[in-house]
């Protein structure tokens, strides 16, 4: 059985990464952990990550998928006692187009 490899297309700040996720089924908090390290051919990260806005707050980043109906960025939360969820619980397939969305929190 061959294996396909699974690729996102993800944007952060109009700029268009096509990502290869090594793992599909792992949790999200693990993929956005992956991205956060991911380094590109040129030896430099593929997207700055502030780790806090322009006010001081602390940052957090979840993945979002736009919602064809609504045509709007759905974030990608997970729901309450539920921190395993994947790409699968979001109906995220192979060779969708997922957001980086920043979101600050009071520190």
């Amino acid at each position: 059985m061959e294996d396909k490899e699974f690729l996102l297309n993800i944007v952060y700040k109009n700029k268009t990464v096509k990502f290869r996720v090594v793992n599909p089924e792992a949790p999200l908090a693990s993929l956005m952990t992956n991205l956060r390290h991911a380094i590109g051919s040129d030896g430099k990260l593929i997207f700055d990550f502030p780790s806090i806005d322009a006010s001081g707050a602390p940052m957090d980043y979840f993945f979002g998928k736009e919602d064809p109906n609504l045509h709007e960025i759905r974030v990608m939360r997970p729901r309450i006692g539920h921190t395993d969820q994947t790409l699968a619980d979001y109906h995220v397939q192979n060779g969708d187009t997922v957001h980086l969305i920043p979101d600050p929190f009071p520190g």
